[in-house]
């Protein structure tokens, strides 16, 4: 048993009884609530919505995570108008009357993670006011009055998984680097975008769902998806689509689900959808299909992918004896087909190693498939590419440059329902010499020697005098007095032979004039 404690000293003990007891423990104040929203879960849920705001009210917790200002009349974001909600994390300002917002308008927000700016009156991306958003998965901007989306208008945020950019009907320009830096982005929507041709997309190399319906595209052409390889879900209803030309799908190998109803589709390019080996759905209704032979391969094809309801898809509008009867019940005996033409055979082609070459292959309509066969043996599609050969869009062979080992015999074969047509040309590739002759050299620079001004001239008897310098001419010999053979300079009146009548004697010359002062 412990021993007892001593008692404590008669001053301290009195001290002791006259200290005041200890505070109570006091319960920390609510999180403060704007009077014009309603909170919940300890004011991280905060709801302003109708209030008719003009502004974003001041006292809003530090503790919010989710607030709701849609619905109100804010014209303006000011800058670090949120900058102490550094826990929030759901931003809705949509359907309002937003027309700015101001650059380090979200500072101080590094949890945000969606932002909805949509059904607003704004005219630009406020491309500087994404800055430091580090986590920002989310961003709608649709149904603004944005005219244009300028290049890396939204690199500031690489975080960036859903963009909704649909309903921009008065967009009217779209940068080819607008898409720039967006590496993570999985989901675009560009619907009713008023878009007459697709925008680059190719930045977008994580893409997995794209919505374009509603706009008036007219065509799909090859190479509108390219860098799209892990696309799944392509949505182009009601897009006015008129024609979808030969390869224009090839980029989109992890297709799963294609969308082309409601367009003015009548027929689609032979063997269209081959290289999308993943596409499992395919809406096609809605659509002006004329059945015949370029229809033929689809009908194929839609009884082998959707074998169970080959109904769902399309019904032929012409011509009237099969009008309203689905594309995947037809047969062969329903047409009259013929094997393709080749409209523009290749041509047998010579060059030189190292040159760039092509072997064309036009067809009668682009309704069929181009492959090529090397001389190898191997058979090259759109798409397929070696290192220096590639089949573009139009069916021609490209040699970016040419070795002594490509020559060769190329065939081109075109596909259709009723068969193919095939077409050869020779390539002959001829070695560049391993070192060229080198140039002849150059001449010798010519020497001029400049002429003097003529001297002053004085014959003398028998010969002619001609100074250095002084150019001179042969005479002609009727003219010459008497020195044949003579040499008279230009300019020098030529003495004539005096006429002698027959019989008179011949006068003796005189002789030249001495000059003055001469000794």
């Amino acid at each position: 048993m412990p021993p007892p404690l001593p008692p404590l000293p008669p001053p301290l003990l009195l001290l002791l009884l006259l200290l005041p007891p200890p505070p109570a423990p006091t319960a920390s104040p609510p999180p403060s609530c704007p009077t014009s929203c309603t909170c919940s879960n300890q004011a991280s849920r905060v709801i302003c919505t109708r209030r008719q705001l003009q502004e974003v009210p001041g006292s809003i917790s530090v503790n919010t995570r989710y607030l709701n200002l849609q619905e109100n009349h804010i014209q303006v974001i000011r800058t670090d108008t949120f900058k102490h909600l550094r826990h929030l994390e759901i931003l809705q300002l949509s359907r309002n009357l937003l027309r700015q917002v101001e650059v380090g308008a979200f500072n101080g927000l590094p949890n945000l993670n969606t932002l909805e700016l949509f059904d607003n009156r704004l005219t630009t991306v406020p491309t500087q006011a994404f800055e430091y958003l580090s986590k920002l998965r989310e961003l709608w901007l649709r149904n603004n009055p944005i005219e244009s989306i300028p290049s890396y208008a939204f690199n500031r945020v690489p975080s960036l998984r859903r963009l909704d950019l649909g309903e921009l009907k008065r967009l009217e320009y779209i940068s080819e680097a607008a898409f720039e830096g967006l590496v993570n982005l999985r989901y675009l929507n560009l619907g009713m975008c008023n878009l007459k041709e697709i925008p680059n997309l190719t930045a977008l190399v994580r893409l997995e769902e794209l919505e374009l319906s509603g706009n008036r595209l007219g065509r799909v052409r090859p190479g509108s998806f390219q860098g799209l390889s892990s696309l799944r879900k392509l949505w182009l209803m009601h897009a006015r689509v008129a024609a979808v030309e030969r390869n224009a799908f090839d980029d989109l190998k992890a297709l799963e689900e294609l969308n082309l109803a409601h367009n003015e589709l009548s027929s689609l390019p032979h063997d269209l959808f081959a290289p999308l080996h993943r596409l499992e759905r395919v809406h096609l209704h809605h659509n002006p299909w004329r059945c015949d032979c370029d229809v033929l391969w689809l009908a194929w094809w839609l009884r082998e992918t959707v074998p169970s309801n080959t109904s769902c898809c399309a019904r032929c509008h012409a011509p009237p004896p099969l009008r309203g009867r689905y594309l995947g019940e037809l047969e062969p005996g329903h047409f009259t087909c013929y094997a393709p033409v080749i409209v523009e055979p290749p041509a047998d082609l010579n060059v030189t190693e190292g040159m760039a070459a092509e072997l064309k292959c036009r067809t009668g309509t682009a309704m069929t498939s181009v492959n090529w066969l090397t001389p190898n043996g191997t058979l090259m599609t759109h798409g397929s590419y070696r290192v220096r050969i590639s089949v573009l869009h139009d069916g021609t062979l490209n040699f970016t440059n040419v070795t002594v080992q490509d020559t060769g015999q190329y065939t081109c074969m075109v596909t259709n329902a009723a068969g193919n047509t095939t077409a050869s040309a020779t390539l002959n590739v001829s070695a560049v010499d391993a070192q060229p002759p080198p140039p002849p050299p150059p001449p010798p620079p010519r020497r001029v020697t400049p002429i003097s001004p003529p001297s002053p001239w004085r014959p003398r008897m028998g010969e002619a005098e001609a100074e250095e310098g002084v150019r001179i001419r042969p005479c002609k010999r009727p003219r010459c007095p008497r020195w044949v053979g003579m040499l008279c300079p230009p300019g020098r009146p030529r003495r004539r032979r005096p006429r002698v009548p027959p019989g008179s004697p011949t006068p003796s010359p005189s002789p030249p004039p001495r000059p003055e002062g001469g000794g």
